[in-house]
């Protein structure tokens, strides 16, 4: 029991002691011994060396204006750099090229206007020819051609006689043209000394308007003349309607 009591006073002291140190460091602000939180300090940019090498990053800085593509943001008017705050503005746009235009198509060469046929009863064309039979005694026949409408032309045929003394009976008279004929009587012809022109016959003929080709007209004489014996007495020429 003794021994017992000699523990717990040496206990109680011992707490004493302890509670009488932990006073006595807080009334005059001694330094603990227990280590103090120390901050790492970060490695300088002019770090060299081993310093350099195991210095640790920096994060990447947010909001340094990087534009987004197809924007570019505009220089700051102060110090001709990028500004953080400066709103993208977007890239022109390519310009389109001119739109091809195609080439005028060739003016077609102006045409003439089509011929319009002739006013019915206008004289279209009219000419003459004569026989030739080497004596005093000849053929002349006179033709004229008028348009008639609805593409028909009326051919006028006359003969005449150039003769000097001439005394003949009615006599057959034929006509041919490009296809088309007629076949009449002369009239007969009776005069005395000198030069004259006597109307043998006078016709028409209708033909296709715009036929054109060879007339002949034949009178069958069929006798002499200044004792030259003469069958017919034949005079042709190209005649044309339009």
């Amino acid at each position: 029991m003794k021994t017992q009591r000699i523990a717990i006073l040496l206990l109680v002291l011992a707490l004493i002691v302890g509670l009488e140190a932990v006073m006595m460091t807080r009334c005059t602000g001694t330094p603990s011994s227990a280590p103090r939180a120390t901050a790492t300090p970060e490695p300088s940019p002019e770090a060299t060396g081993d310093d350099a090498a195991n210095a640790t990053p920096l994060p990447s800085p947010m909001n340094v204006g990087t534009p987004l593509p197809g924007f570019t943001s505009p220089p700051d008017s102060a110090g001709g750099g990028s500004s953080n705050n400066t709103s993208p503005t977007r890239a022109p746009s390519a310009t389109e090229p001119p739109a091809r235009t195609q080439a005028p198509a060739p003016t077609a060469p102006p045409t003439a206007p089509p011929t319009e046929p002739p006013p019915a009863g206008q004289v279209t064309a009219s000419n003459s020819f004569s026989s030739s039979t080497g004596v005093g005694l000849n053929m002349n026949v006179g033709w004229t051609a008028t348009d008639l409408g609805n593409g028909t032309t009326r051919l006028t045929i006359t003969g005449t006689v150039n003769s000097y003394e001439l005394h003949v009976t009615r006599l057959p008279v034929s006509i041919s043209f490009s296809g088309y004929s007629a076949s009449l009587t002369g009239n007969g012809i009776d005069v005395g000394s000198g030069l004259h022109s006597s109307t043998l016959f006078s016709t028409s003929m209708d033909v296709s308007s715009g036929t054109s080709g060879t007339m002949t007209v034949t009178w069958n004489y069929n006798g002499e003349y200044s004792g030259t014996s003469i069958s017919d007495i034949t005079a042709s020429d190209f005649v044309y309607t339009d």
